[in-house]
C-alpha cells in the first residue's frame, strides 16, 4: 500500500486515482441502498448502470453549462480580460511605494507575458500534452471503477491471505477517502456560503457591487474542493475584481477574506479531524509535510494519506 501512494504520487495518478475512488464509493453506496429490495448481484448491476448513465448525463450537463457560460457576458473568458484590465490599469489605483513594479501599460503587459510564453514554450507544450495524457487516464480509471463496483466477489473471509490482506487495506483507505471527501464538500460548501454572503450582501450595502459576483460564487465552489489551496485561488480573484474598483474596497475585500481564510483553515482541519478523529495540528503538519515531500499533489493527498495511517495503527492497536 505504501508503494501505491508513492506510485500514485511520483507518476501524477491523483486525479484518475481520485475520481475512479469517488465513482466506486458513490456506485457501492447505491448498490446497498438497492440491495434492500434486491439481490446483491442485481443490485450491484443496476448501480452500475445507474453510475455510467449518471456520468454521461454530467459530462453532458457540464458540455451545456460550458457552452452556455462560453456565450453569457459574465464568463470565465469576460472574467479573464476584466483581471489583465485592471492589472493594466493599476497605476492609477496603487500607492506610488508599488507603482514601479507594475506595467506602465497593457502593452506592456502584453509583451511581459509574451516573452515569458517565448522563453517557457517548451515546458508550456509539456504542461498541456501531460494535461491531455490526465484526462484520458482520468477515462480510463472511471470505466476502471465502474466495472470494479458491478464485479462479484466471494466472501472476504475466503480469500487467500494476499488477497484477504488487500482487501483489508483498500476497505480501509476507501473509508479514509470518504470521510476526507465528504468532508471537504462540507467545507467547500461554507466557504461558498460566507463568500456569496460578503459579495451580495455586505458589499451592495457598502454601496459596491462586484462585477461577475456569480461566476466568482460558481468557481468559490469547484476550486474549494482542493484543500488550502482552492480558498487561495477564489480569494486572489475576488481581490484583483475589488481592485478594478478601487484601492480601498480591495484593501477591505482583502482583509475580510485573510480573515475567513484563517478561520476556515482551522474550521477545515477541524471538521475533517472529526471525521478521522485527528487534531487540527496534525492534520496541518501532515500537509505541510506532504507538500514539502511531493508538491501540491502531496498536500491534495495528505489528508486521506493520513487518515489511512492512523487507520492501519489504531487497527493494530498501536494508537
Amino acid at each position: 500500500m505504501a508503494g501505491l501512494i508513492v506510485i500514485v504520487l511520483l507518476f501524477k495518478l491523483v486525479a484518475p486515482a481520485f475520481i475512479s475512488m469517488l465513482i466506486y464509493l458513490v456506485t457501492q453506496h447505491i448498490g446497498i441502498a438497492l440491495n434492500r429490495r434486491l439481490s446483491a448481484h442485481k443490485a450491484r448491476l443496476l448501480a452500475g448502470l445507474l453510475m455510467t448513465i449518471g456520468i454521461i448525463t454530467v459530462i453532458t450537463i457540464l458540455i451545456l453549462f460550458l457552452s452556455k457560460v462560453l456565450g453569457n457576458k459574465e464568463n470565465i473568458s469576460g472574467l479573464s480580460n476584466k483581471i489583465v484590465e485592471i492589472l493594466s490599469d493599476l497605476r492609477q489605483k496603487l500607492p506610488h511605494v508599488l507603482i514601479d513594479y507594475i506595467p506602465e501599460s497593457i502593452l506592456e503587459l502584453r509583451e511581459s507575458l509574451t516573452d515569458f510564453l517565448t522563453k517557457h514554450a517548451q515546458e508550456l507544450g509539456k504542461v498541456g500534452s501531460e494535461s491531455l495524457l490526465t484526462l484520458a487516464r482520468t477515462f480510463i480509471s472511471i470505466a476502471i471503477a465502474v466495472m470494479i463496483s458491478v464485479q462479484f466477489f466471494s466472501p472476504k473471509k475466503q480469500a487467500k491471505p494476499l488477497v484477504f490482506e488487500l482487501r483489508c487495506r483498500l476497505e480501509l483507505l476507501s473509508k479514509s477517502f470518504e470521510n476526507v471527501v465528504f468532508a471537504q464538500t462540507k467545507i467547500s460548501a461554507i466557504n461558498t456560503t460566507l463568500t456569496a454572503i460578503f459579495l451580495f450582501i455586505l458589499l451592495p450595502i457598502a454601496g459596491v457591487h462586484l462585477p461577475y459576483s456569480k461566476t466568482l460564487v460558481l468557481i468559490t465552489f469547484i476550486v474549494g474542493l482542493i484543500p488550502v489551496i482552492g480558498n487561495l485561488i477564489s480569494n486572489t480573484l475576488i481581490v484583483l475584481l475589488a481592485l478594478g474598483i478601487t484601492f480601498n474596497v480591495a484593501i477591505a475585500a482583502l482583509a475580510f477574506l485573510i480573515v475567513i481564510h484563517k478561520l476556515e483553515y482551522f474550521i477545515n482541519a477541524r471538521i475533517i479531524g472529526v471525521r478521522i478523529d485527528a487534531k487540527a495540528w496534525e492534520l496541518l503538519l501532515a500537509m505541510l509535510l506532504m507538500e514539502a515531500v511531493f508538491g501540491v499533489r502531496g498536500l491534495l493527498l495528505a489528508p486521506i494519506i493520513y487518515a489511512y495511517i492512523k487507520s492501519e495503527l489504531r487497527q493494530v492497536e498501536l494508537i
